[in-house]
């Protein structure tokens, strides 16, 4: 059904893709947390499909699609795009930054923790982590300490090391799960 891959690359001129803000059981994330997030689940040719937003300068330019099977499409474009869920926290920084990998992992961290701390998560996995913070490291630094909550398998570790070596000695942990 799907493929990770840009759909359209001009962000004003993408057909966006709607749905329903719900309680995703199988996650135990709650519908406030989607809400929360702006993330939607959709019908798309029968088939139920999950939707991130993705913003840049507080304008939508893509969305990146979750099908069934973890199968995943982009319509916009993600080229450019902040962190995901990064327009909901200052942009002039705080204490504690945490970033996760996927959007799902964002909002879980994000409701586990009560919402005390900002969690972003980036884009494309962890083959695009490194490439996602340097485009958003203003971001990122702005931060005091910064918490990196990536998958424990093999990539998710080669980026969160990747990802360590962007920014000041003593600014990142790397969480182990």
């Amino acid at each position: 059904m799907m493929s990770e891959e840009t759909i359209d690359t001009q962000p004003k001129e993408f057909k966006t893709l709607s749905g329903t803000y719900t309680d995703i059981n199988d996650r135990g994330i709650t519908e406030k947390t989607c809400r929360t997030y702006g993330y939607q689940l959709a019908k798309v040719n029968g088939k139920e499909v999950h939707i991130a937003n993705y913003y840049r300068n507080g304008e939508l330019i893509g969305q990146h699609l979750r099908g069934p099977n973890k199968q995943f499409a982009w319509k916009g474009t993600a080229k450019g795009a902040e962190l995901y869920g990064q327009s909901l926290w200052k942009s002039n920084g705080g204490k504690r930054l945490i970033i996760t990998e996927g959007e799902i992992d964002c909002m879980t961290v994000n409701q586990v923790l009560g919402g005390t701390w900002p969690v972003v998560s980036i884009p494309n996995g962890a083959q695009s982590a490194a490439k996602a913070i340097k485009d958003n490291l203003e971001f990122v630094n702005s931060y005091s300490e910064v918490v990196l909550c990536f998958d424990m398998d093999e990539p998710g570790q080669k980026a969160a090391l990747e990802v360590a070596e962007l920014l000041p000695p003593g600014k990142c942990k790397i969480t182990k799960l």
